[in-house]
Formats: C-alpha cells, sequence, structure tokens
C-alpha cells in the first residue's frame, strides 16, 4: 500500500471529490470501476485531483489498467511526482 495514501483516506477522498458513495468498508480488493463504480471520468477526475493536492502520479505504463486495478493496487501504484 502507498505510503502516500492509506484506504480510509483514499474512501474520503473518492466520496468528498467525486460525489460518489462508497460501501462503509472498503477493504482493497474492490476493483475500481466493477466494485466500486468509478467510470473512466471519475478516475480521470481522481488522478487529476490527487496530482494536484498531493502531487500523487500513476506510470503512464499503469494507466490502461486503472479500471481494473482494485483499491489495494491502485494505491500501491501511486507514487511521488518528481520536481525537475
Amino acid at each position: 500500500m502507498s505510503s502516500f495514501l492509506d484506504q480510509q483516506r483514499f474512501h474520503q477522498i473518492v466520496e468528498a471529490q467525486l460525489d460518489v458513495i462508497l460501501p462503509i468498508v472498503v477493504t482493497g480488493q474492490e476493483r475500481l470501476r466493477d466494485e466500486l463504480q468509478l467510470d473512466s471520468m471519475r478516475l480521470l477526475q481522481l488522478l487529476v485531483h490527487l496530482e494536484l493536492e498531493y502531487g500523487l502520479v500513476l506510470a503512464d505504463e499503469q494507466l490502461g489498467q486503472l479500471p481494473q486495478m482494485t483499491v489495494e493496487m491502485f494505491l500501491a501504484a501511486l507514487t511521488k511526482k518528481e520536481v525537475l
């Protein structure tokens, strides 16, 4: 799991920023698209928010896998954006 963002904070961000109501307990095994119902537009909004607010990014080569990722996989894949 990402040391930058835990499941509880992920839950709060998704509900607040994407206006989505998630199950009370998110175990980390839920798929972003299938179980959490985050469509492509919401996933893009989430990525933009995480980059702007926290400096967290997902590697370009992982973007295609995003809809199939579980919460746990997504949090583990996030990295701090490098400042040049």
